[in-house]
């Protein structure tokens, strides 16, 4: 199952929580053009891009852009917002990862095709039973076909922040770019992009700082 739109936080965790959701693509991926010349030809072009002064003579297509793709929505999967780590109650919280935003940008990558970039941002806090250091998480990155609900491709990242007891620790990540097939230029339609931390029996694993004596 995936979420839209919100998540919850520890009570005691929250204040350190981003908002989630569908950030804007310069946030966290590198900036394009997209107003600069048309990339390479994709599916389904603008169907006209200038009109024929013969009415026998074919409309001419323009290539397609960037900015011609509506991207499919990133949707946190359940339970995959956070990664808590420590007893169940927040007295015993050693740390929690949050995700705090997230991005995608959309590319022609040649005939049919289109090309998937993923961003996600986020926080590591450090709790009340926990200890200043250096840890790092399993993040999975999906996109998932609508029609069926399965995989097309998938691949776990691992994300990294350093946080101490009154400061949060912050990462970033963007993903490879994913090629899918594009049949319409409306990929929100076809695909949706999933994020979410690892879960398992295992914690991550971490790295403390050597304490001074």
């Amino acid at each position: 199952m995936l979420l839209r739109s919100s998540y919850r936080l520890l009570p005691a965790l929250a204040v350190a929580g981003l908002l989630a959701g569908c950030g804007s693509v310069e946030s966290l991926l590198p900036h394009v053009d997209t107003s600069g010349t048309p990339l390479n030809q994709g599916a389904n072009p603008r169907p006209v891009a200038q009109l024929p002064t013969n009415p026998a003579e074919k409309p001419i297509a323009l290539p397609v852009a960037t900015s011609d793709i509506n991207c499919p929505t990133v949707d946190i999967v359940e339970g995959g917002s956070a990664y808590r780590v420590g007893g169940a109650e927040s007295a015993s919280v050693r740390y929690q990862f949050n995700i705090g935003d997230t991005a995608r940008q959309c590319d022609p990558a040649g005939p049919g095709q289109a090309s998937i970039k993923v961003g996600v941002a986020g926080n590591l806090v450090i709790g009340p039973a926990g200890s200043p250091g250096t840890f790092s998480v399993p993040l999975k990155i999906s996109v998932i076909q609508d029609a069926d609900k399965k995989p097309i491709a998938s691949k776990t990242y691992t994300v990294q922040a350093t946080a101490d007891a009154s400061s949060p620790g912050l990462f970033r990540i963007v993903a490879d770019p994913i090629v899918v097939p594009m049949p319409t230029l409306n990929l929100a339609n076809v695909y949706t992009i999933s994020v979410g931390f690892g879960a398992g029996g295992s914690e991550p694993r971490a790295r403390r700082r050597p304490t001074a004596g």
